[in-house]
């Protein structure tokens, strides 16, 4: 699993620098081909994806967070102490600042609620379907609003953070195994924050694309 996160950091950063590259540039066809490497590393990614490993520690993990859960919510002191810490995993994790700032904004904003292996799960093969059947579709959805002012969240950045909640996620994974501690309740909520996180930005880029979620 080790080796699976680091490689998740490595691909959550390159798809962060380069959808905001491509945003910027001026020069259709290289944004594309910019595009098109970020959606070829998120597929890398999801296919190298243990899927039973990650139901095991994802459920394990979501009911962990029940009993964490009830502490974030209930105690304003315990949930900045769990905010400053889980940005301190970020930068350990070695994602850019900017990422970071962006991520851990998202982070303050978390209602802390729970995340089914079910909802992670559609979350994931959503994100593998817009990469690959549907990559044109989300790429034009991206260049659409590139350029342009807009009161809501910059697509770009919902792809970033989509990929960013699975890194945090298998991180959460490593940390859990690193520590020899499986009922980690803090690597259990910011697995819960990374899973919601990713679920969110899914369903908002099937939203942008104009597509219907299959069950």
């Amino acid at each position: 699993m080790k080796n699976l996160s680091q490689q998740a950091c490595r691909i959550a950063n390159r798809v962060s620098l380069s959808m905001v590259f491509a945003e910027a540039s001026m020069h259709r066809e290289q944004a594309q081909h910019v595009v098109d490497d970020a959606f070829q590393s998120t597929c890398q990614l999801l296919d190298e994806i243990n899927a039973q490993e990650l139901r095991t520690w994802f459920e394990g993990f979501a009911s962990v967070f029940e009993t964490a859960q009830t502490a974030l919510v209930g105690n304003q002191e315990i949930r900045s102490r769990f905010i400053a810490t889980q940005c301190d995993l970020l930068q350990h994790m070695g994602l850019h600042q900017k990422t970071i700032a962006s991520v851990g904004n998202e982070l303050g904003a978390w209602l802390h609620g729970r995340v089914s292996m079910e909802e992670l799960g559609d979350a994931l093969d959503g994100l593998a379907v817009l990469v690959s059947d549907h990559s044109k579709a989300l790429g034009d959805a991206i260049e659409r609003q590139a350029g342009n002012d807009s009161t809501r969240k910059r697509r770009v950045l919902v792809f970033s953070h989509a990929v960013c909640g699975l890194a945090i996620v298998l991180v959460a994974i490593d940390e859990a195994i690193k520590q020899g501690n499986p009922r980690s309740e803090a690597c259990a909520s910011i697995a819960t924050f990374g899973a919601a996180l990713t679920c969110k930005s899914v369903d908002r880029l099937f939203e942008v694309c104009g597509l219907e979620r299959v069950s």
